[in-house]
């Protein structure tokens, strides 16, 4: 699947494709959560385990954290989300309960502290991360590595991790839900075939949907698939109970990944348009947003060219300022190809979004770059995918 279909369709460099596999194996992608402070307490009311986890994916481990400590996983906090194929050393917090042992395939307890309040998400200052890259031209890499940290930074895009590399889906979830079609909702979430080994039984239920023989078709481990089955089963055509059924921070990912999906198009047009700092602008420096005029334009372009800010593109919610201009113009259009509006993010369930400014480029630190393996830290928020596909120049998901 190609990075088009969660609307990445742009560069920012103009480089030679160096190729590249990553995570051939799980240990080829390595993620730390690092904190600047975190005040422990010795009679704190929460628990903070700090874990390293091979192959987990996030909803998964939360699951079984909550079931070790007897918890909901709703009481389960974390600061971000990692993606599954790598080995991340990640922070959970669980209020109200003391520390006990527990044992989890592929899971290490390195530390366990308490704080007084849980963590919240964005709560940590930077990830840090340690990629190998395999398959790859390694001159041609190391070249490419060169001048992209002599530019020091990439277009911010959400990266596959949002939508799911091999069954990028999360987007399509959330614009039924965001239109209020929750049953394609549920099919798409069900039944949409990727390209993991479980394709065949998901298309089967795409093509035909139908819980009673999904339920005898899927396997124990699609969990989740098979507790929205189970609950149609039991209430016909209720699909809003259906994804009620799924994990809270789930269906919040979904519309997550809907915004990125429209904020992704947005930028790969921007690019096509322009690269510096145009008139109609909202650009972002030190927690301020200033909208760019004819005025100010020289005193902000000076800024962005010494590192300091960046453009913004719209991450649409139903409370969200628009750019003017021609940057304004791309906003509109894409809501308008995607037949939405602001309003539609007003949702049941806890799940309206007033929406945000997100940050056109992503800049990051401490870059190094050894033969095929690069070394970096971005802020939270920001994807290593958006640093490495600048790099590789491959345009299929699974590569990453």
């Amino acid at each position: 699947m190609k990075f088009s279909e969660i609307g990445v369709s742009s560069y920012y460099l103009d480089l030679p494709p160096s190729g590249g596999k990553l995570r051939k194996e799980s240990e080829d992608f390595y993620v730390e959560e690092r904190f600047e402070n975190l005040d422990k307490k010795d009679d704190g009311k929460v628990l903070v385990l700090k874990l390293k986890a091979k192959n987990w994916e996030h909803n998964r481990l939360i699951r079984f954290l909550a079931r070790s400590n007897h918890v909901s996983p709703k009481r389960v906090y974390f600061a971000g989300t990692k993606d599954r194929r790598s080995v991340k050393v990640q922070y959970f917090s669980i209020p109200g309960i003391k520390y006990r042992d527990f044992s989890l395939n592929d899971v290490e307890i390195l530390e366990h502290f308490y704080l007084d309040s849980p963590l919240t998400i964005g709560s940590h200052s930077q990830n840090l991360f340690e990629i190998k890259v395999s398959d790859t031209d390694s001159s041609t890499f190391t070249s490419n590595c060169k001048e992209a940290k002599r530019e020091g930074k990439v277009p911010n895009y959400y990266g596959p991790q949002r939508f799911g590399s091999l069954r990028p889906i999360t987007h399509v979830v959330g614009r039924e839900i965001v239109r209020g079609n929750y049953e394609e909702a549920v099919r798409v979430f069900v039944g949409y075939p990727g390209e993991d080994r479980f394709a065949e039984v998901r298309k089967e239920y795409f093509d035909k949907p139908d819980p009673v023989r999904g339920l005898e078709i899927f396997p124990e481990s699609l969990d989740l698939e098979r507790k929205v089955m189970v609950h149609l089963v039991s209430q016909k055509e209720d699909y809003v109970g259906a994804i009620k059924e799924l994990p809270e921070n789930l269906v919040s990912m979904f519309i997550h990944a809907y915004q990125g999906y429209i904020f992704n198009r947005i930028l790969s047009n921007r690019l096509e348009l322009a690269k510096s700092i145009i008139p109609g602008d909202i650009f972002s420096i030190n927690d301020e947003f200033i909208m760019v005029n004819n005025l100010n334009i020289e005193k902000v372009s000076s800024s962005f060219a010494k590192g300091d800010g960046s453009p913004t593109g719209l991450v649409v919610g139903f409370d969200t300022e628009f750019a003017r201009g021609k940057m304004g113009a791309i906003e509109s259009q894409i809501l308008s190809q995607e037949g939405v509006k602001q309003s539609d993010f007003k949702l049941p369930f806890g799940l309206s979004s007033k929406g945000e400014r997100r940050d056109l480029f992503l800049r990051f630190k401490d870059f190094e770059c050894s033969d095929s393996t690069v070394r970096f830290s971005l802020l939270p928020g920001g994807y290593a995918t958006s640093v490495l596909r600048e790099i590789m120049r491959v345009d299929e998901m699974a590569n990453y």
